[in-house]
């Protein structure tokens, strides 16, 4: 081992290795430790099977085991079938899943698959129980659905009395996904609390339906994420009204659309009709230009705006000029020794060009 180390005496060198070996019962609590509670075996997209431990409380499904592997051979592992096979097997031994979070991020889902987890997620026991009673958090960005798929979710939505967490970001539903049985599903929730739809190309139509029909009475979720769905100045208006009559929404994103000037006063006079329950707002990336940009930081710093710890201002083509004038109207010059990120005791305001 190099001749730095100190020497084995003889009393040691004839020790036979297994007496530095843990005890049996170590070895046994760590075997115990990894052994899966209740393992199942499920088919894969790549043409083989693995086993799955349906007894946990947390089954991630976004696995990359192999850095070499590409992108689609990783997506390709999990899909459909395996979601399918999941719920059968709960079927069969007539059991409640426990499943507090279901991560099956960048599988391939597909529009099939959502309708194997709202079928197997809503489904119930022989004494009445539904599978997915024990849910929170159910994790499906980049899944690959479409307009059928988010509508089913929508159902899981509609169904669960758990459900916290939804993230279904990068799922290229249209209008169409959201309109219909999704809002549905989501106005009968009462227990979801954060709801992510970014890049899902909603439009204004599809902003719209949920800003007009469930998000204006929904009585627990603090946040919601419209970002990149090709929001304008319809959008906004109708958000705007949401704010006026919401009671729960705590944070607002809606980064990376094209509002632009009217679609941000409209939201401006939506957050003083708010009576000061949103907490967070994020309108970077809006094109909302120097008018929009100043309605925004005189409400941050007026009575009105007060309860705004956090709010996203930057990157919206406001000239050189105009941020020098809006630094200066807050008290915060340009030549300062502050960044993009402006801090006013322990509320923050971003802006840049």
């Amino acid at each position: 081992f190099g001749s730095s180390c100190v020497p084995l005496s003889p009393s040691l060198r004839s020790t036979p290795l297994r007496t530095f070996l843990l005890p049996s019962c170590f070895t046994k609590m760590a075997a115990a430790a990894v052994a899966p509670l209740d393992p199942v075996s499920i088919p894969t997209g790549l043409g083989n099977r693995e086993v799955i431990d349906v007894g946990t409380s947390v089954l991630n499904l976004q696995k990359i085991d192999n850095p070499q592997a590409s992108l689609h051979q990783c997506a390709s592992r999990y899909g459909a079938q395996t979601v399918r096979s999941i719920f059968e097997k709960l079927q069969l031994k007539d059991a409640v899943s426990k499943f507090e979070e279901l991560n099956l991020s960048d599988n391939s889902i597909g529009d099939e698959g959502a309708e194997y987890l709202l079928k197997g997620l809503t489904s119930t026991t022989k004494d009445g129980k539904q599978v997915g009673e024990n849910l929170k958090v159910l994790l499906l960005p980049r899944a690959r659905m479409g307009a059928k798929g988010i509508k089913a979710i929508g159902g899981v939505i509609g169904a669960s009395k758990s459900l916290e967490n939804v993230i279904l970001s990068s799922n290229i539903c249209d209008s169409e996904g959201v309109e219909g049985e999704f809002c549905q599903g989501l106005a009968a929730n009462k227990s979801v609390r954060s709801l992510c739809l970014a890049a899902c190309r909603l439009g204004d139509r599809g902003a719209c339906a949920l800003a007009d029909g469930p998000l204006q009475g929904h009585p627990k979720l603090e946040h919601i994420s419209l970002t990149f769905n090709r929001l304008e100045l319809s959008a906004a208006r109708s958000l705007a009204g949401m704010l006026a009559v919401n009671q729960a929404l705590r944070y607002l994103d809606i980064s990376g659309n094209t509002i632009g000037t009217e679609g941000a006063l409209a939201l401006v006079e939506g957050v003083k009709k708010n009576k000061g329950r949103l907490q967070k707002l994020s309108v970077s990336q809006n094109e909302i230009k120097f008018a929009g940009a100043q309605a925004f930081c005189r409400l941050f710093m007026s009575p009105e705006g007060k309860s705004l710890n956090f709010l996203d201002l930057r990157h919206n083509l406001v000239p050189y000029k105009g941020m020098v004038d809006l630094r200066k109207e807050l008290g915060k010059p340009l030549d300062g020794p502050e960044g993009w990120m402006l801090v006013f005791g322990d509320r923050q305001l971003l802006l840049n060009r």
